[in-house]
């Protein structure tokens, strides 16, 4: 894991798109190499913000800290497969709009564009009253938009359908898993209490 790395291509990625996105193109990682090298470590550092914000900022520990541990968890497991799945079925689609499919692109693509939205998450985790901030989440729409044209060529007349078509679908998948796992969290909870 290089620390230096992930903050160069985050910082990169927040500040300069385009040119950070002409970085990535060039580059020839594997998916799996940028699963490890960027979207875990980063997942990491949610995980340890949630459980941090959640033990200073939950009122008299209202929750156990076996319910803060599952949250924290759920939370990675959720982003995590949200990515992958996501990249899978977004690299199905990217012929229907004139984009070239390629994997690793797609992988590229829609991890890369997660990184805002794990900032974000990992930031008002840490600090719960600063929620409003959430919003700076968006900005993936944007990375996604910007990175759509250069990772998998798409042309600009298909540009906003796949877009948007790319968009239901991390949403969809997202809300599926979490849907999921959130059952899964209130059976484990209403069994032990």
């Amino acid at each position: 894991m290089d620390i230096k790395f992930i903050f160069n291509r985050v910082k990169n990625l927040i500040v300069s798109p385009k040119e950070e996105w002409g970085r990535i193109h060039k580059e020839d990682y594997t998916k799996n190499e940028i699963l490890l090298n960027y979207a875990l470590p980063l997942l990491i550092i949610i995980v340890i913000c949630s459980i941090i914000g959640d033990i200073i900022f939950a009122s008299r520990f209202l929750f156990s800290f076996m319910y803060v541990l599952t949250k924290a968890i759920i939370m990675f497991v959720v982003a995590f497969v949200s990515m992958y799945f996501s990249a899978i079925i977004i690299n199905e689609i990217t012929t229907s709009f004139n984009s070239k499919k390629n994997i690793h692109g797609t992988f590229k693509l829609v991890v890369y564009s997660f990184t805002a939205y794990l900032i974000t998450s990992a930031f008002t985790n840490l600090l719960p009253p600063l929620g409003i901030s959430q919003l700076f989440a968006l900005y993936s729409i944007y990375l996604f938009w910007i990175g759509t044209s250069i990772v998998l060529e798409t042309p600009e007349d298909n540009k906003v359908g796949f877009v948007v078509v790319s968009g239901l679908i991390m949403a969809g998948i997202y809300t599926v898993v979490y849907l999921i796992l959130g059952k899964v969290l209130t059976g484990i909870f209403a069994v032990t209490l």
